[in-house]
């Protein structure tokens, strides 16, 4: 029994060593299953765990936890490394089963039991882990730049430079406002300027990209701000509104960062939002696009840029871009057509791109020329283009005001690229009624220039300028939407007409007059008028303006007197009698005849008793009246109650008469006059002050002198007139003002002049002008007497207090032989103010020096002039020759004013030169001739 305890205890010793390794042996089989399930069961598990966090990754938003990467590639590993102890067993049994007879080879079983034993306790210890995962994903810091899906642009190379120069280099420049009209490529530019943020070195923590839309949301506003700033879903819904707006202020706050805001279409508030104003410390900026200018004011832009069409090239490269490749090498004719049609598109980029996929695969000329002619008569009809209109509409739309929406529609009636002088316009609306029902046309006027304001801010018209100066013009995609709307969206094709052609005249075509409120004939292609409409009972307005027509058809007026109201007639030159029918219009209130050669208005005129406008400018024709003057008999219109008279350019027939019959008439608001007697220009500045806009004194060799009484209830004095000239006045030396020159200027005298013209006159000086605060251009031309524009007699705080030549964009003097100064004392003229001066050899200095130039000016001078003139050599200037004979350079070269004063010495064939003297803060010596 003593011996029997130890050597039991020894066999349980030797019995637990080798109890595991047989136990590898006989549990192989059991084991090699239950690894091969667990193989499998990892397999499934490692593909879901995969598979799920691929997807949560996918959006850049989150990436997998450094746990699951790690138990991710110990499966990966785990299942290789058992696929090879498997297939061993699989080759071990195969071998069993073919050679029962071999000894059993107890060593490799042991290996492979041992091996398939730890993979099993492995795969059971993976399973552990994936039980213990609490996410398999966590959110990545926001990317710096979303990339946005792009095709490639055309023409924006230029903004895009532009723009960035802002945002990256200029410092100071915080908010940048980039408009422009619908459909011209805002969007794309701002997605252009996201694509170089994306690729460039920059400085910029976060950009972050907001759609606002007209109906502006600021919750959503805010969750798209916040989204990019990775602020979680569960925090953000606890919150209160203020507590969002202060955490995304905070936020940003410590943040440099780029907000691109699109298509703002009201002011927005960015502090009621939660983003801090960019400013200097923080280094950051918002971009934001708008089809209004005044929106870019209203959010207080540092830098303003209008995103403008495309050139002719650009253009034609966009439209071929969305035709196709096919066009390269199609006919030419296609080649040709297509060149048309993207000229009809104005380097509208919505337009171009909608008519360039409508064009699409036609490949035969005659759908080419199908289309350019639906797109030159009946644009809407093509396919897209109402799609088109629409997005255009949402301007339109936003203007929220009925009349100036009207105002709008009513340019519709000038022709496509048509220069659309504002005053014309601006009369046309208030003869229309649309402005208003009252007898205060100044009021009416300075309403009207509103209306223009809000229709250029948003885009809808534009101002550009030529040797007449500013015009009004709507892009021809605009306009052809705009016809769309008057013709109630394309329903009422004959509600508005515009003929430009004679054959549109055909009996067949003035049958649709029946359906029409408004018929507009214009332009040179129109000879003959031979017919009348046949109905028009609903027509309110009609212009016949720019044609060739001799004669207006006996009856044409007709069917128009129960609704016409409005009645243009003017620049038809080889009109020359009255059309008699226009007296019978008796809801008449607007009659333009101006430019016209009618020379006599019947009697019967004054049956027009609703008629508020008569305008008969420019009516002179010497060569149907030796005078040149109009003949209106008397009373014809003493009883009509006309605000508006205008014969400016033109002259009258018993003259003295009409002045004083034009005197008794009270409802007179606004008269425009040319006189030659003395006695009408007496009666004119002693009794018209009321209503006089405009006055021309003309061929008076008796006219010694105007006087004028200063009334003490300033509104009797000249508070409208707003344009003088004095021609051919010899023997005329001053105006002279009750008040006396050397008192304090009393500016209520001429508080609305701004156009004064004086030619061939005996003035000595013009010093009456300081009673003209807001006078903007000065001409004096061929006064062989006048030695200074201001007299001596005015102390400089008195030229201060009139702000003489405050508001002066130009001022010519020419042919002033004993001129020796503008002005004895400095003046202060506002930017960019022009001097052209020739043939003026005693002026010796100029009232301005470089302490008190505001900007940029530019003088246009003779060649003796400017060698005599001194100035800062080093002063920047812009260059520009002109030769005799005509030849001119017309590029404007920079250089300093030191060197082209050389150049001009050194040219001998120089006649005159043109130089803008650029702004710069450098104190010089004041500006005088030798």
């Amino acid at each position: 029994m003593e011996i029997a305890g130890p050597l039991l205890e020894t066999g349980k010793g030797l019995w637990g060593l080798a109890s595991k390794p047989l136990g590898y042996i006989h549990n192989l089989k059991d084991n090699v299953r239950s690894l091969d399930e667990a193989n499998e069961n990892l397999k499934a598990e490692g593909e879901d765990v995969k598979a799920r966090v691929e997807r949560e990754e996918e959006g850049a938003c989150a990436r997998r936890t450094n746990q699951v990467a790690n138990w991710l590639v110990k499966v990966q590993e785990f299942v290789g490394g058992v696929d090879q102890v498997l297939q061993e067993a699989g080759e071990r049994d195969r071998i069993k089963c073919l050679s029962r007879c071999l000894p059993w080879n107890c060593w490799s079983s042991y290996k492979l039991g041992k091996s398939v034993y730890q993979l099993l306790n492995e795969a059971r210890q993976l399973q552990r882990e994936k039980g213990e995962f609490r996410d398999f994903t966590s959110p990545l810091p926001p990317p710096q730049v979303l990339k946005m899906p792009m095709d490639k642009t055309v023409g924006l190379d230029v903004p895009l430079n532009r723009v960035w120069k802002w945002l990256v280099d200029e410092k100071l420049t915080g908010v940048i406002g980039l408009y422009g009209k619908g459909g011209v490529g805002k969007t794309t530019l701002m997605k252009r300027i996201n694509e170089k943020l994306l690729h460039a070195n920059h400085g910029f923590e976060i950009v972050i990209w907001v759609v606002v839309s007209k109906q502006v949301n600021e919750d959503s506003i805010r969750d798209a701000i916040r989204k990019r700033l990775n602020i979680l879903d569960e925090r953000w819904d606890r919150w209160s509104q203020d507590e969002r707006v202060n955490h995304l202020y905070y936020v940003l706050n410590r943040k440099k960062f780029v907000l691109l805001i699109d298509d703002v279409w009201a002011r927005l508030d960015l502090s009621k939002i939660g983003v801090p104003h960019p400013c200097l410390e923080n280094g950051s900026k918002v971009v934001f696009t708008t089809r209004s200018k005044q929106v870019c004011h209203q959010m207080e832009a540092d830098k303003i840029y209008e995103v403008e069409c495309l050139t002719p090239e650009e253009a034609l490269t966009l439209f071929k871009k969305n035709v196709g490749k096919w066009l390269e090498n199609c006919h030419q004719e296609i080649q040709d057509l297509a060149k048309d049609i993207a000229e009809e598109c104005k380097g509208l980029p919505l337009a171009l791109v909608t008519v360039g996929r409508a064009m699409a695969s036609r490949e035969h000329p005659h759908e080419w020329h199908y289309a350019l002619k639906t797109l030159k008569k009946k644009p809407h009809e093509l396919p897209g283009m109402e799609e088109v209109y629409h997005i255009l509409e949402f301007s339109y739309n936003s203007i929220n005001d009925p009349t100036i929406q009207l105002c709008f529609l009513y340019c519709c009636l000038f022709p496509e690229d048509y220069p659309i002088r504002k005053n014309d316009l601006i009369e046309h609306w208030i003869g229309e009624g649309l402005l208003g029902d009252t007898d205060d046309v100044y009021s009416m006027r300075d309403r009207g220039e509103y209306f223009l304001g809000s229709l250029k801010m948003a885009c809808l018209l534009e101002s550009e300028y030529d040797y007449k100066g500013e015009y009004i013009k709507m892009h021809d995609v605009i306009r052809d939407m705009a016809t769309w709307i008057a013709r109630d969206r394309g329903q009422r094709e004959n509600k508005l007409l515009v003929i430009e052609r004679e054959e549109e005249l055909s009996a067949k075509m003035i049958f649709k007059w029946g359906e029409a409120k408004e018929v507009s004939l214009w332009g040179n292609y129109i000879w003959d008028i031979n017919q009348a409409p046949p109905t028009c009972s609903q027509l309110e307005t009609l212009f016949v303006r720019g044609t060739n027509v001799k004669l207006v058809p006996r009856g044409f007026f007709d069917l128009m007197v129960a609704h016409l109201t409005v009645l243009d007639l003017s620049s038809n030159r080889n009109i020359k009698l009255f059309p008699k029918g226009i007296c019978d219009l008796i809801n008449l209130q607007y009659l333009n005849l101006s430019d016209t050669c009618i020379y006599e208005l019947p009697r019967e005129i004054k049956s027009l008793t609703r008629l508020r406008w008569l305008l008969l400018n420019d009516t002179s024709d010497t060569f149907v009246v030796a005078t040149g003057a109009i003949a209106i008999p008397m009373g014809a219109i003493a009883s009509l109650p006309l605000n508006v008279f205008s014969m400016w350019g033109s002259g009258l027939e018993k003259e003295e008469e009409m002045v004083e019959e034009l005197g008794c008439m009270q409802d007179l608001t606004d008269l425009s006059i040319k006189v030659k007697k003395s006695s009408s220009t007496l009666k004119i500045f002693q009794s018209f002050q009321r209503c006089i806009r405009r006055v021309e004194i003309f061929e008076n060799n008796n006219l010694t002198y105007i006087p004028i009484s200063h009334s003490l209830k300033g509104s009797d004095n000249f508070s409208h007139l707003e344009e003088l000239l004095l021609r051919r006045c010899p023997r005329l030396v001053k105006m002279e003002i009750s008040q006396g020159i050397g008192r304090a200027p009393n500016s209520s005298y001429f508080p609305s002049l701004v156009d004064v013209n004086v030619e061939h006159c005996g003035l000595l000086d013009l010093s009456w002008l300081v009673h003209a605060p807001k006078l903007r251009r000065l001409k004096v031309i061929s006064c062989g007497v006048m030695e200074n524009i201001v007299g001596d007699g005015i102390a400089r705080e008195e030229l201060v207090t009139s702000g003489l030549f405050s508001r002066l964009e130009y001022l010519r003097i020419e042919y002033l032989p004993k001129l020796r100064n503008i002005c004895n004392h400095t003046l202060i003229f506002p930017q960019g103010v022009e001097f052209h001066i020739m043939r003026c050899r005693g002026l010796r200095k100029l009232p301005l020096d470089l302490n008190n130039v505001r900007g940029s000016f530019l003088i246009d001078g003779d060649k003796h002039w400017w060698a005599k003139f001194k100035w800062d050599p080093a002063a920047r200037v812009t260059f520009q020759k002109m030769f005799l004979g005509g030849m001119n350079l017309l590029v404007e070269e920079e250089m300093t004013y030191g060197e082209a004063a050389r150049q001009m010495k050194d040219e001998p064939h120089l006649w005159r030169a043109r130089i803008r003297f650029l702004p710069h803060n450098e104190a010089a010596s004041e500006g005088v001739s030798e």
